[in-house]
């Protein structure tokens, strides 16, 4: 037992004595004060105190070090990040009693504006608050496909525009509703252009058009139900519209439509039928992109729909992003386009309409609701920005996760976010950089600025110095040299001979036997790198061919490159940059790693197969046996790029599929390999087909499908016909022979009865006077009076 401490001691130790020694290398070979405060973990000494004669002198230390005794604190350079508050009002509170129209401003986010200094790689910690507003302001705009199968859903929208507004003011006091309509551009091939279809495309249907501003934002609620029923419905020939020209429109009119600033911007986009979007304007002869700019008249129609193609959906995003604008997609056809759209574009929702948009606002409500129970952080950074920031937060349980939206958040409801600011780079032009932190309804605004320099450059500098040989300036204790003089002591010129000198031993570093590390030769006392592009240092010690690991990018293309070491970026790890982060292993809204099912390695998850149960996917979610798994997910793409059928290929949006499954005779070898099997029944075919699905380590998912599918034998027809034929002809002449076979019996039966009755009968001749022998009959006696007369 004693033992083991005693080596996990001696092995904590060694770890931090090579870390110790490591942060000693990548300081110390560090010459100028400015590149040492640029490397993380350095400080700069400007004087040395004495030190041995012989040994080398560094200016360039660990600021873990002890330096009281190698350096004064006066000539200390080890810059702090600092952090100055701007501008902090307090969030707001406003009561819904209060029922007033002009609160002045609203605040949710604080702080709303701060100044940082960032030193290059040290990161600074800021806390941001956010706290829902009661009572905030809403700019509803409807936007409505009227084209002829809109008809009812327009009459219906009529009939409910003052319920719509009643459920909204229960929601706000401060709301204002609008209305806009759009049918298509009015070129062929999107609508018939000939004379009377202009004038008349459809039985009671007003002139075509692209998109018209009815009403704008408005608080009477009985102009948006009047606007709505006087409204006309128009039509175009094919099934897709032109809603993507509309919706760009209402985005960027902001003074035609009336949006308002600081408030919740909503446009509910409805429709049955599909949309166009960029590259479909070509069919029509129009090249010239979308230039995302408002083209209303004075009327308020969009007349350049002749000059300009449809968004793209990026464009849209871009631009729904920029307005801060909430889109709800309510739609009564095609649910599985729109929300794939609405997962395209940040800061939408989707929800499905009644046939005639019965349900209209009730679905308003729920995504009104759904859009303001959840919180999202963004940047306005890029992948080329030199400073990152991630996100953290309480608000999915009690510890902190990383993630940058909260959700199930209600109004009064309050939320902390932790931003981690790096800076990762020094711009060269050494600019401050504005960061825009925001909600879609709130920002904070960062000016950041970049501490590259050291201000012993400009207080501590001696032109012509002695101790530079009067061929240089001593900078912050060091030689600075001028043009044509390089060495310590600019003791050199550039110009200087290459065989090795006198002063060799200057050359060689402390622990080396080869002078400037056997990569460049020693020249007047200096070392000159024999490929200065990626060999450098005092002593030509830093190769930055050893941060690359032979794909050609140097860390990467995640992190910079300090003497042999990388220093990765956040959310990198590795030798050389080459692992995402734990952090990557984490599900959005979990806390466990891996979802508790595996164990997390460089960024990846590898999942464990506890008692039998075989788990998959990016954050092993996914248990093989023990739940459905992702069949659905897939199944409509496997259909519909091997098969040809399903619900993609009768909307020909295969080309939506990422995922290409491979066709196989046989799946059996997948399944022992642990891959899922999916099997689904082809409705166009009526057969069934079966594939299989496997999580791999790239991140993406092997797919096999088997190539043909299984249909049941198909029904002898003939035999089916002819069997019901003779099954009705051999029943009628069953029933026939029943028939007569009862008659028969029944005959029989009676004509028995019949002899047993004649046989019993007996005949009394004596008794009876009417009777003569003679004639063997009856006679009547007033009959025989009469004959006798």
């Amino acid at each position: 037992m004693k033992a083991g401490i005693h080596l996990g001691i001696a092995l904590c130790a060694l770890w931090a004595l090579a870390g110790l020694a490591y942060a000693q290398e990548s300081c110390n070979v560090k010459e100028q004060c400015s590149d040492c405060i640029q490397t993380q973990g350095c400080m700069w000494c400007s004087r040395p105190k004495t030190r041995v004669s012989g040994a080398v002198q560094h200016h360039c230390i660990p600021e873990t070090s002890q330096f009281e005794d190698f350096c004064d604190a006066q000539h200390i350079e080890n810059p702090r990040n600092t952090v100055d508050i701007l501008e902090d009002e307090p969030l707001s509170d406003v009561s819904k009693d209060l029922k007033v129209t002009d609160r002045g401003r609203i605040i949710q986010l604080a702080p709303q504006r701060l100044r940082l200094k960032l030193r290059k790689g040290v990161t600074q910690h800021i806390s941001v608050t956010y706290r829902q507003a009661t009572d905030y302001p809403v700019d509803l705009y409807y936007l409505m496909d009227l084209s002829n199968s809109m008809l009812d859903d327009k009459q219906n929208l009529a009939k409910l525009g003052a319920k719509l507004a009643d459920t909204m003011r229960n929601l706000t006091t401060q709301f204002k509703l609008g209305f806009g309509s759009f049918v298509d551009k009015v070129l062929m091939p999107f609508a018939d252009t000939a004379a009377e279809k202009l004038e008349r495309p459809c039985k009671d249907c007003a002139p075509p058009y692209s998109f018209k501003n009815d009403l704008p934002l408005d608080s009477d609620s009985s102009k948006f139900t009047a606007k709505v029923d006087d409204a006309p419905i128009s039509g175009n020939m094919d099934a897709p519209e032109g809603g993507f020209d509309a919706l760009m429109q209402a985005m960027v009119c902001k003074q035609q439509i009336g949006w308002r600033d600081k408030v919740r911007k909503i446009i509910v986009f409805s429709t049955d039928a599909k949309f166009h979007h960029a590259g479909d304007g070509r069919l029509a002869g129009i090249v010239r992109p979308n230039d995302e700019q408002c083209h209303l008249d004075d009327k308020g129609i969009y007349n350049d729909f002749d000059k300009y193609d449809y968004p793209s959906v990026a464009q849209i995003n871009k631009i729904a992003q920029r307005e801060e604008i909430n889109v709800i997609f309510a739609v009564s056809g095609y649910p599985d386009l729109y929300e794939s759209l609405s997962k395209m574009i940040d800061a939408s929702s989707f929800g499905v309409l009644d046939k005639n948009s019965a349900n209209v606002v009730e679905l308003v409500k729920e995504q009104y609701e759904r859009i303001t129970s959840k919180i999202k952080l963004g940047d306005n950074l890029t992948d080329s920005s030199p400073v990152t920031i991630s996100y953290s937060s309480k608000c999915h349980g009690s510890q902190d996760m990383v993630t940058n939206e909260c959700d199930n958040m209600k109004e009064g409801s309050e939320v902390v976010f932790d931003l981690s600011v790096t800076a990762m780079e020094c711009p060269a032009d050494g600019k401050p950089l504005f960061i825009e932190v925001k909600t879609l309804q709130d920002k904070l605004i960062m000016e950041v600025e970049f501490d590259c320099n050291c201000g012993c450059e400009e207080t501590d500098r001696v032109d012509n110095a002695t101790q530079c040989h009067g061929q240089g300036a001593l900078v912050c204790g060091v030689c600075a040299c001028y043009p044509g003089y390089r060495g310590d002591s600019c003791r050199c010129t550039t110009t200087g001979v290459h065989e090795l000198s006198e002063d060799e031993s200057q050359c060689i570093m402390s622990g080396d036997t080869y002078p400037c590390s056997n990569q460049g030769y020693c020249s007047c006392g200096a070392c000159v790198c024999d490929s200065p592009d990626f060999v450098s240092g005092k002593y030509c010690q830093c190769n930055r061919r050893l941060c690359s690991a032979g794909d050609g990018k140097e860390c990467s293309g995640h992190g910079t490159c300090e003497c042999d070491k990388c220093k990765c970026k956040r959310g990198y790890q590795g030798q050389f940059c080459e692992c995402e982060d734990n952090s990557k292993c984490i599900e959005p809204g979990k806390q466990k790693e891996c979802s508790g099912h595996g164990e997390c390695k460089c960024g990846k998850c590898r999942c464990n197969k506890p008692d039998g149960l075989f788990y998959s996917g990016q954050y092993c979610e996914d248990c093989q046996s023990c739940s459905t798994g992702k069949c659905g997910l897939f199944r409509d793409c496997v259909q519909c790029k091997h098969f040809g059928t399903g619900v993609l290929a009768e909307n020909g949006e295969c080309n939506k599929c990422e995922i290409k499954p491979q066709p196989v005779d046989y799946l059996d070898d997948k399944i022992i390999n642990m891959a899922r099997l999916c099997t689904f029944e082809d409705s166009t075919t009526g057969c069934y087909f079966n594939f299989t699905y496997l999580y791999m380590d790239n991140g993406k998912y092997s797919i096999y499908v088997q190539r043909e599918q299984q249909c049941p034998e198909p029904a002898p027809v003939l035999g089916i016909v002819f069997g019901l034929v003779a099954a009705i002809v051999a029943i009628g002449l069953l029933t026939l022979l029943i028939w007569k076979l009862l008659t028969t019996i029944h005959d029989r039966r009676e004509y028995a009865k019949f002899e047993d009755e004649r046989r019993k009968a007996q005949w009394n001749t004596d008794a009876n006077p009417l009777y003569r022998p003679a004639t063997n009959t009856f006679q009547n006696p007033a009959f025989a009076k009469q004959q006798a007369n």
